[in-house]
């Protein structure tokens, strides 16, 4: 009660102050939520299938990456990473840590990136023997 009474009692100047201290806290205690980009990075309009042998995968948070390389049609292989969702996420539709390993012979269906960075946004996996695994439940 007597902070509410402080608070009434003190000049505009004060007032205006608190206020801003209080818009500055906010500000930064939510600044994190404001931060995730999403899938911004990414033509989530296009899905291109790219040939690939996975030479990292990484099953952790905050994104799981898979590193794989293409060989173009000069025969010189490029190296690239596909960004997707986090394990708990890909758990739920069958993945694990073993899902993939270096040297996996497999087809990526990805999302280009949209600046052309040889970085994309991974959508399913088929191996060799026509198995697919999707990154996540189709509704």
């Amino acid at each position: 009660m007597s902070l509410v009474l402080s608070f009434v009692r003190c000049g505009m100047k004060s007032k205006l102050g608190i206020l801003f201290a209080l818009i500055l806290c906010f500000v930064g205690i939510s600044a994190p939520t404001f931060a995730h980009h999403g899938n911004s990075a990414y033509d989530m309009s296009k899905t291109v299938p790219m040939k690939a042998t996975v030479t990292k995968f990484e099953y952790s948070n905050p994104h799981t990456q898979v590193y794989y390389d293409v060989t173009d049609d000069k025969g010189n292989v490029e190296h690239w990473v596909a960004e997707t969702t986090n394990p708990a996420m890909l758990n739920r539709v069958g993945w694990s840590r073993d899902t993939l390993k270096p040297g996996d012979q497999v087809t990526l269906f990805v999302n280009p990136n949209k600046v052309g960075a040889k970085i994309t946004f991974l959508q399913k996996v088929v191996f060799p023997d026509g198995k697919e695994m999707t990154t996540a439940k189709a509704f």
